[in-house]
């Protein structure tokens, strides 16, 4: 479960929300039906997106709908997986919840209401043709096979983002293989030797697994045999994947001091100019908008967006991707019909193009577009299309296993710092994975 995450951009705006912030009015005694004409006020409670992010797409949504207010309370997600399985136990007033995939979801699927029943009359018989099939079925196998939530973003890990100016000054193009990468360093430190080429947050294990599970990534789909068909984390293919990580470091493509870098540091070394390449999750996107980078203080001129370099020849430039939030309608809410209309909205309806302008990631809605007035050059709009690919086109499911990612990412950390060898650590990772603890 991918519940580690933190968009940087946003920090700031988590930070000032605290624990729980509101939008609307708040008015348990509100109308029960949309069709009425008299007010209704929809308690939305949720982790992702914070009031700031989802503000227009609301206002645009009250506009639409004057009679229906919508009052979102939001939470750091740990307070909020612990605090909505318990209010939704005592049927606290909400009528609107944020989905968490996997084990959050699988939790709380007894309290949502099925949405084949619902979407018909928001949005019309033929609502699943605006919706992706592939998020359909990610969603469903979360909560037994029924449509209980849909995807308000799509996610995938370890994207690069590139400085445009520091690649255009070395006269270099955006690598794609191993050997073009390691030209590229080599050209960047002989010119900056003070700077990073690449930079990402290797203190933390949750990332140094997304990292090694990328470039499991490019050859095939086992990460998605081990998850789901029982294939062995002790295997010729994770092997090949943790010496292909380490690969980078031995080649001085990645510096041994990365592995001291924590996710604020790693962040702040690309943003303030310090390093050529910065490797995170899509969630961080929002580096490719010059207006999304001037709100957030960071003054990087050009940023574009890349795959990881193959480590092997015959590697896929990939990622892996999943479902990265999702939202659903309380089933005992009695504001059931007009919660659909604002889940509708959200998701197949104007509501997704308006919040994707947050560019936090992509949506599910089929003909989803974002305006390219977000982006002031070719390399940032090329960029976003980039992410969009490597989303749409993963070759395996970013569905990670809580508590397991950081005991595996702390093996890998220990075979880049040379405490231990790649077929030790995978040994022991297989005798974690067997205990039973993580089912």
């Amino acid at each position: 479960m991918k519940l580690k995450k933190v968009t940087a951009l946003a920090l700031a705006t988590i930070m000032t929300i605290g624990m729980i912030s509101g939008c609307g009015s708040s008015d348990k005694s509100a109308s029960k039906d949309s069709g009425s004409g008299e007010d209704i006020t929809l308690n939305y409670w949720t982790w992702f997106p914070s009031t700031d992010q989802l503000d227009e797409t609301i206002r645009a949504f009250e506009k639409e709908n004057p009679n229906i207010k919508i009052n979102m309370t939001v939470m750091e997600s740990k307070a909020f997986q612990e605090k909505a399985p318990l209010a939704l136990s005592t049927e606290e007033d909400i009528d609107v919840v944020g989905v968490q995939p996997s084990a959050f979801a699988e939790e709380i699927q007894d309290y949502l209401a099925d949405l084949d029943e619902l979407m018909p009359a928001a949005v019309g018989d033929k609502w699943k043709d605006l919706y992706s099939e592939k998020c359909l079925e990610q969603g469903n196998k979360l909560t037994d096979g029924k449509t209980k939530m849909l995807v308000l973003t799509n996610s995938g890990s370890m994207v690069g983002f590139y400085n445009v100016a520091l690649l255009k000054e070395i006269g270099a193009e955006v690598p794609t293989t191993f050997e073009e990468y390691k030209v590229v360093a080599e050209k960047f430190k002989e010119k900056y030797p003070d700077k990073y080429t690449s930079v990402f947050a290797g203190k933390d294990a949750w990332v140094m697994d997304e990292m090694m599970l990328t470039v499991l990534g490019q050859q095939g789909d086992y990460y998605n045999q081990w998850r789901y068909d029982g294939a062995k984390v002790d295997s010729p293919e994770y092997l090949a994947a943790v010496n292909g990580l380490k690969k980078y470091f031995d080649e001085g493509i990645f510096s041994a001091d990365l592995l001291d870098l924590d996710y604020a540091s790693a962040t702040e070394e690309f943003t303030n100019g310090n390093a050529l390449i910065y490797y995170m999750g899509s969630w961080e996107a929002p580096l490719l908008s010059a207006t999304l980078r001037e709100n957030n203080g960071i003054e990087l001129e050009n940023v574009g967006a890349m795959a990881l370099p193959t480590a092997e020849d015959n590697g896929q430039l990939t990622v892996r991707s999943y479902i990265d939030s999702g939202i659903g309608v309380v089933d005992y809410s009695e504001k059931k019909e007009a919660a659909a209309k604002f889940v509708a909205y959200l998701t197949v309806g104007d509501g997704a193009d308006i919040f994707g302008k947050q560019l936090t990631g992509t949506s599910a809605k089929t003909d989803f577009t974002v305006s390219n007035e977000l982006f002031d050059t070719q390399e940032s709009k090329d960029g976003w299309n980039t992410i969009v690919d490597l989303i749409n086109n993963a070759t395996a499911d970013r569905n990670n296993v809580s508590g397991y990612s950081d005991a595996e990412g702390a093996a890998v950390q220990s075979v880049m710092n040379g405490s231990k060898t790649a077929e030790n650590a995978l040994k022991d990772m297989q005798k974690e994975w067997a205990s039973g603890k993580y089912n």
